[in-house]
């Protein structure tokens, strides 16, 4: 079982008015010493057992500080909030200081390890060991803040809970927080509900599964369509362009999407393709083609195709596109729609009034 929690790091504003006389150094020193002082705490080698349990995502442990300045300054985002700082909290008894910690480096590779700097560091200092989470405020890929909201705890939670039901621990059965009521699950279910990125990836699975012959089918049909494979720890991922969240699919989307029933699946609702039978004793045929090239046109008419082609009016051949899923999206929206006004004008209705 284990608490999750997240907050920010502000910067201090104490020697702001110092700032006009030594830029350089109020913003290495005095602006950045609320996020310095975190990560030394973090990293802290009496709460660490002399740091064999701390680890950096996307940095050094040791330069961490310097590595997340120079992205902000890389983007130019040196004010406003400095971090974000998170914790990950288990029941005494439940687990080793080594499961703590691997359980801790796999939920921030899988909630910020493809755009942020974070410091992942296991304390052992309580009777409940405890992962602390330093995540920079920008980006090192895109230059793009971390915003704190609901759904991101909620998020949090859920990759929390999943893997510590993957290591056999229990779990904090849900119930509406004592002070705001919010029911964080809920949140984050209604979220991937109307999520368009959500909810076409499981139309995507969906329609990969029905059409794939086998595993391996499946995995190409998915690259069709432009999503990116991921797997890690017999778990598979999927993540498809502009987005740039990872969708564990059997987390958000449920047991029927692991590997071993994504193939039971396919085998159960594909039917077996028959291989062809090469008949015996037909006589071909071989017909002659005439390769000759078609003389060109002349006169009226063959004035009339050169001003054609100086033109560009030739009818194009395009290539066959598919919709990016925006489209299909409003697509559905359209064939919805269409539905309703069809039933509306099959049942001869034609004001509200008439609903009633």
């Amino acid at each position: 079982m284990a608490t999750t929690g997240i907050w920010k790091i502000e910067k201090r504003l104490d020697n702001v008015l110092n700032y006009t006389t030594n830029a350089e150094k109020t913003m290495s020193e005095e602006s950045y010493r609320e996020l310095h002082n975190v990560i030394e705490y973090i990293e802290s080698d009496y709460k660490t057992e002399e740091q064999h349990y701390v680890t950096g995502i996307n940095c050094s442990p040791s330069t961490a500080l310097e590595e997340m300045t120079i992205t902000k300054k890389e983007y130019n985002k040196t004010g406003g909030i400095l971090a974000y700082h998170a914790f990950q909290s288990f029941a005494e008894g439940e687990v080793t200081p080594e499961q703590a910690h691997e359980i801790g480096i796999k939920l921030a590779e899988e909630m910020w390890g493809n755009r942020f700097e974070v410091v992942v560091s296991t304390h052992l200092n309580s009777k409940h060991f405890h992962n602390h989470f330093v995540i920079n405020s920008v980006s090192f890929a895109d230059g793009k803040r971390y915003y704190n909201k609901r759904e991101t705890y909620a998020e949090i939670r859920r990759i929390s809970d999943a893997l510590c039901e993957e290591y056999g621990l229990s779990v904090i059965q849900e119930k509406p927080c004592r002070n705001s009521k919010v029911n964080y699950l809920k949140y984050q279910n209604d979220y991937i509900e109307k999520n368009n990125y959500y909810t076409t990836a499981k139309q995507d699975l969906d329609r990969a599964i029905a059409m794939a012959y086998n595993y391996e089918d499946f995995e190409k049909l998915m690259k069709a369509m432009d999503y990116e494979l991921i797997y890690r720890a017999n778990k598979l991922s999927i993540k498809r362009s502009p987005y740039k969240k990872n969708i564990r699919i059997q987390r958000y989307f449920g047991e029927e999407y692991s590997i071993d029933n994504i193939t039971d699946r396919i085998s159960k609702t594909y039917a077996p393709r028959v291989p062809f039978m090469e008949a015996y004793g037909i006589n071909t045929k071989y017909y002659p083609i005439n390769l000759k090239k078609r003389p060109p046109s002349t006169g009226i008419y063959g004035l009339y195709l050169h001003y054609c082609y100086l033109l560009k009016v030739f009818p194009q051949k395009h290539k066959y596109q598919k919709l990016p899923p925006s489209i299909r999206a409003d697509v559905r929206k359209m064939d919805m729609i269409a539905e309703e006004v069809r039933l509306l004008v099959s049942k001869e209705i034609n004001t509200n009034e008439q609903f009633f």
